[in-house]
């Protein structure tokens, strides 16, 4: 790419299903750019699952051109008798399919 057109971010959206066995610390996602510098990923489907995007910048296994998504069980809530409330973010999911479940990652970069 030439240098002149490095300032210029493109914008990649990508719709994944999960893996059939979830392996622990994520799976991994090529995009279609040379070097993501930003992303986020959403989780959309039915199930309790709360999603995380890792890049280059905080996975250093990743290629340039790929990320992670962890996958966490969702929030839980917990009153006690005052009527004061405790959520905790659930762990991250055990070796479960999630290939019926869907992912909505949003990708800058270049």
């Amino acid at each position: 790419m030439p240098k002149q057109f490095k300032k210029y971010l493109k914008r990649v959206c990508k719709l994944v299903s999960g893996p059939s066995s979830y392996p622990s610390g994520g799976f991994k996602v090529a995009l279609p750019l040379r070097k993501v510098k930003y992303a986020t990923v959403k989780y959309i489907g039915n199930g309790e699952y709360i999603a995380q995007i890792l890049t280059k910048e905080q996975d250093d296994t990743l290629n340039d051109n790929e990320v992670k998504i962890f996958v966490r069980d969702n929030i839980e809530q917990e009153v006690n008798e005052g009527g004061s409330a405790t959520y905790t973010i659930g762990g991250e999911v055990g070796a479960v399919d999630l290939s019926g479940e869907k992912f909505l990652i949003v990708a800058e970069g270049y």
